[in-house]
C-alpha cells in the first residue's frame, strides 16, 4: 500500500488503514449484539491489522530485525510482486526471512504467522477475544 502514494516516505496508505480500523470496530458491535440476542453464542476475534501493524512499527520488540521491508520483492520496501519469477535479476532475496515481519508485497513471513497464530489459539482477550479459540474449544 506504500507504493501506491508518490514520494511516500514510509507510512501506509491512511485511507487503507482508517477503512480497516472502521471495519473491526463495526465488526466488534455486531458480534458483541450478537452474543448479548443470541444464548449460548460465543466467538472469537482477533484484530489482525493491529497485530500486524505492531510488528511492523515496533519489529525488534517481536524477534524480528525488519518491518518496513519485505524479505523477497523489487523495488522500494521490496514492495514491487516480483518474488519469485523466474528471471532473478527482477527482484531481491533476503538470506533469512525469519528476520522479517513482511515476506513478500502482500503476506507476513511464516515467522509473523506463527506468532499471530499463537495469540489466536492462547491470546489474552487484549490480542483475541473475548474468548481464544482454545477456551472455545474447552467449552464445548
Amino acid at each position: 500500500m506504500k507504493l501506491l502514494v508518490p514520494g511516500n516516505t514510509g507510512s501506509c496508505l491512511e485511507i487503507a488503514s482508517e477503512l480497516a480500523e472502521l471495519y473491526n470496530k463495526a465488526l466488534y458491535q455486531v458480534l458483541h449484539e450478537l452474543e448479548s440476542q443470541l444464548k449460548g453464542f460465543r466467538y472469537s476475534i482477533h484484530d489482525f491489522y493491529n497485530s500486524l501493524s505492531k510488528r511492523i512499527n515496533d519489529p525488534s520488540r517481536y524477534g524480528f530485525k525488519e518491518g518496513a521491508t519485505g524479505c523477497c520483492g523489487s523495488g522500494p520496501y521490496r514492495g514491487i510482486a516480483s518474488c519469485g519469477r523466474q528471471n532473478k535479476n527482477e527482484y531481491e532475496l533476503c538470506d533469512n526471512p525469519e528476520e522479517y515481519v513482511i515476506f513478500d508485497s502482500v503476506h507476513p513471513t511464516e515467522s509473523a504467522y506463527k506468532q499471530i497464530a499463537e495469540l489466536l489459539w492462547s491470546g489474552t482477550p487484549d490480542a483475541t477475544g473475548p474468548y481464544n479459540l482454545k477456551q472455545l474449544f474447552e467449552q464445548s
